[in-house]
C-alpha cells in the first residue's frame, strides 16, 4: 500500500467512526420494564433480523434412535422444521426419570467444532442431565452435520430482506415450540441457556420469548456497537442489520425480568471487554430493579476465558436447579465419556436437502444471484473498491460491508 492509498483508508475509517458515532448518539433510552416499550423492542429485534411470524417453522420427528451413558440416554432426532429443510439434535434425558414431567434446557451452539458434538456442549449437556432436566441440542444451520446447508458466507438471506441469525431465531423457537409439546416436558419449567453464538441466540430468545422460565447467556453480552466495530471477517450469523443505534444488549437483557437470568464470562475472555461486561450488567440489573426483581438476576465474571470451563458448568448448573427446581444439586458421578464425531444422526447428509439460498427463496419468493456479495447487498463507499483488498483480517470490501448493515436505516 503506498502513501496515497493509506491515506485514502485513513479517511474511508475515519469516516465509519463518526458514522458509528452519530447512530449511538441518537440510541433511544428504552425502558424494557414497561410493557408498550418492551413490545417496541421486540418490534425492532424483528425488523432488524428480519424475521416474520408466518416464516416460523414446525420441528417434525422424522427419526429417532437411542444411545446410553451413565445414568442418562441420548436420543438422537433427525427431523424437518421448513418443508424440504433437514435438521437434528440430540436430546439428552434421564435414564430413571419417573412418571413426572420433567424441566428441560434448551442448549444453544456456538460456534464450537462439530456443533451438538463440540466436547464442550456435551459436557454442559451431561452435566445438566445428571442433575435432573432434560437437555434438548440442535444444530443451527449450517453447523455441525448441517454444514453443507451454508452458514458463515451465506449472503442469501440478507439479498432476500432477512439475516442469519434470524433464520436460526426462528428454527430455534420452533424447536421450543416442540419441546413445550413433548409430553414428557414440563412446559412451565424449560430454560435456554448458551455461550459466545449461543449467547447471541438466548440473547434473542430470551427477549422475544415470554415462556422462558430461565435464561443463561454468556461469552457474549456486551454491546452490539462493540461487536459491529470489529475490523474483522465475522462470520455472517454476527450480522445484525440495522441494530447500531437502535438497541443494545442492555435492552434486551432488560426483556427478561421478572424471571431469572443469568450471565457469565471469564475474565480472560480475549473477545469481550470485562469492561463492556460490567456495564451491561449494571445496565440489566438497573431494569430488574424497575420490575421489582433485582434478586432475579445475576452477573458473574469468574476466572477463565471465552468457553465453558468446569467453573461455569457449576455456576450455570447451580442457576438451573434453584431456578429449575431440578431434583439433583450436584454431580457426584465422573464424567461420561463424549459421543464420538461418527455418532450422528444423519448416516449421511441428505441429497434433497435444501440449503440457506433455497430456504431463502421458499421464505422470500425472491430469487438470489449467485455470486453475490455482501457488499453488493449493502453497498460501500466507491473509493473503497479502489484500495487492496486484503487485509490481516479478512477482506476490506467484506468488513466495510459489515459496517454498512449493522448501520442501515
Amino acid at each position: 500500500m503506498d502513501g496515497s492509498e493509506a491515506e485514502a483508508l485513513h479517511d474511508l475509517f475515519a469516516d465509519y467512526d463518526r458514522r458509528f458515532a452519530e447512530a449511538m448518539a441518537k440510541l433511544p433510552d428504552r425502558r424494557p420494564w414497561l410493557p408498550a416499550e418492551r413490545e417496541e423492542i421486540r418490534a425492532v429485534v424483528r425488523r432488524c433480523l428480519g424475521i416474520r411470524a408466518d416464516w416460523q417453522p414446525r420441528i417434525t420427528i422424522r427419526h429417532r434412535r437411542r444411545s446410553c451413558s451413565q445414568g442418562f440416554v441420548v436420543q438422537h432426532l433427525r427431523a424437518t422444521s421448513w418443508p424440504g429443510v433437514h435438521t437434528c439434535a440430540h436430546l439428552y434425558l434421564p435414564a430413571h426419570a419417573g412418571t413426572d414431567r420433567l424441566p428441560a434446557v434448551l442448549l444453544c451452539c456456538g460456534h464450537g467444532a462439530g456443533g451438538k458434538h463440540c466436547p464442550g456442549y456435551q459436557k454442559m449437556a451431561a452435566h445438566l442431565v445428571r442433575l435432573g432436566a432434560a437437555v434438548l441440542v440442535p444444530d443451527n444451520i449450517g453447523q455441525g452435520e448441517r454444514e453443507p446447508m451454508g452458514h458463515a458466507d451465506a449472503v442469501a438471506p440478507f439479498a432476500c430482506g432477512s439475516s442469519m441469525q434470524g433464520l436460526i431465531v426462528l428454527e430455534t423457537m420452533a424447536w421450543l415450540d416442540w419441546l413445550e409439546q413433548d409430553s414428557r416436558i414440563d412446559p412451565a419449567r424449560i430454560a435456554a441457556i448458551g455461550n459466545s453464538g449461543g449467547g447471541t441466540l438466548t440473547l434473542f430468545l430470551g427477549a422475544l420469548r415470554d415462556g422462558l422460565a430461565a435464561v443463561s447467556s454468556s461469552g457474549y453480552p456486551s454491546t452490539f456497537e462493540f461487536v459491529a466495530r470489529k475490523e474483522k471477517h465475522h462470520c455472517l450469523c454476527n450480522v445484525l442489520p440495522g441494530i447500531v443505534g437502535q438497541l443494545e444488549m442492555g435492552h434486551l437483557l432488560g426483556c427478561v425480568a421478572p424471571r431469572p437470568l443469568l450471565i457469565c464470562q471469564g475474565d480472560r475472555d480475549v473477545l469481550f471487554a470485562s469492561d463492556l461486561f460490567h456495564r451491561v450488567a449494571r445496565q440489566t440489573r438497573e431494569a430488574y430493579a424497575c420490575s421489582g426483581a433485582e434478586n432475579q438476576f445475576h452477573a458473574e465474571l469468574v476466572p477463565g476465558e471465552h468457553s465453558w470451563d468446569d467453573r461455569r458448568y457449576q455456576l450455570i448448573g447451580s442457576f438451573l436447579a434453584r431456578t429449575l427446581d431440578l431434583p439433583h444439586a450436584e454431580v457426584k458421578e465422573p464424567d461420561p465419556p463424549l459421543l464420538a464425531a461418527a455418532d450422528t444422526c444423519f448416516p449421511g447428509w441428505p441429497r434433497e436437502a435444501r440449503n440457506v439460498t433455497q430456504l431463502m427463496a421458499q421464505l422470500s419468493g425472491t430469487r438470489f444471484a449467485r455470486g453475490t456479495e455482501l457488499w453488493d447487498v449493502f453497498p460501500i463507499p466507491p473509493q473503497a473498491h479502489a484500495l487492496p483488498p486484503e487485509t490481516p483480517r479478512g477482506d476490506l470490501r467484506r468488513i466495510l460491508a459489515q459496517f454498512e448493515a449493522f448501520l442501515a436505516s
